[in-house]
């Protein structure tokens, strides 16, 4: 991976823990409260949130160079006989990021690659960004796939700092140890070039009027003090702006309900301790 580019992974092998969502607001206020120039990655399936969550769903449904044919064989032939690859690739948000969504032939390509022998077969994504990606952006996040698969591999080889953000429970807390037992096995095993590191741990949907959302987010604290992040609060205007194409940061104040504000504020904090993190590695 290039030195020049910051990268890092959303991933907890599980779905339904604001994965997405929180990689489109971290993208955002890395590009809007920091300046970086940043590109999101949605590796994580064919329902494409990413696009959605910045109202591109339709836009994205047929892309002209998609992302999966970069895990493919004919890689590079397109990459030495195509024009302008990344330009063909992204989608420019409303909110400054640019996005390259996900698309139907991941799950194939996923599969091919366990043909591909072992030490080829998880650095394909690492290459992609380092020779097209680097040149042209500050900061690259991904969305990586609920579970542990070939695509999956190649994000954390390719990012190596993890983020998991994780809702409200015992067995999410018992999920986090199991990712971390599944990131050292990957930095162990021969077979793979990497050092993925979990950077950021934090709690998403907190609502703060229960018990178990309160005692969730303390024990976090308590557990990971050295890599646990602001927790997100629960709010409405989440969910609102996921159904009208935006981010919280789009929304102007008075818009807000207070929790909204909190979630927004959340992920500003989340996104300067994470910048932090990165630049020091």
């Amino acid at each position: 991976m290039s030195d020049d580019i910051l990268s890092a992974a959303f991933y907890v092998p599980k779905g339904g823990i604001a994965k997405t969502t929180s990689a489109a607001h971290i993208g955002v206020s890395g590009y809007q409260n920091h300046g970086h120039e940043t590109v999101l990655i949605d590796l994580a399936g064919t329902q494409n949130d990413l696009a959605t969550q910045f109202g591109l769903q339709d836009d994205v449904a047929d892309p002209d160079i998609p992302i999966s044919i970069v895990f493919s064989d004919k890689w590079d032939l397109l990459r030495d006989n195509a024009d302008d690859i990344v330009d063909r690739m992204v989608y420019e948000t409303d909110e400054g990021v640019d996005l390259i969504p996900a698309d139907d032939g991941l799950s194939a390509e996923d599969n091919n690659l366990a043909n591909v022998p072992l030490e080829d077969r998880y650095d394909r994504l690492e290459s992609f960004i380092a020779e097209e990606i680097a040149p042209r952006y500050d900061l690259v996040l991904f969305d990586l796939p609920g579970k542990e698969d070939n695509i999956t591999i190649n994000g954390l080889h390719a990012a190596e700092n993890v983020i998991a953000p994780l809702k409200p429970g015992a067995f999410e807390l018992a999920q986090l140890e199991n990712l971390e037992d599944e990131l050292a096995t990957i930095a162990n095993d021969d077979d793979h070039d990497a050092d993925p590191t979990l950077q950021l741990v934090f709690a998403t949907m907190v609502d703060r009027t229960t018990n178990l959302s309160s005692e969730f987010a303390d024990q976090l604290e308590a557990d990971y003090p050295e890599i646990s992040g602001s927790p997100v609060a629960e709010s409405a205007n989440i969910s609102d702006g996921q159904s009208a194409g935006r981010t919280l940061f789009a929304f102007e104040d008075d818009e807000l309900y207070n929790t909204g504000k909190r979630a927004r504020k959340a992920y500003r904090e989340l996104t300067d301790e994470l910048l932090s993190r990165l630049k020091e590695n």
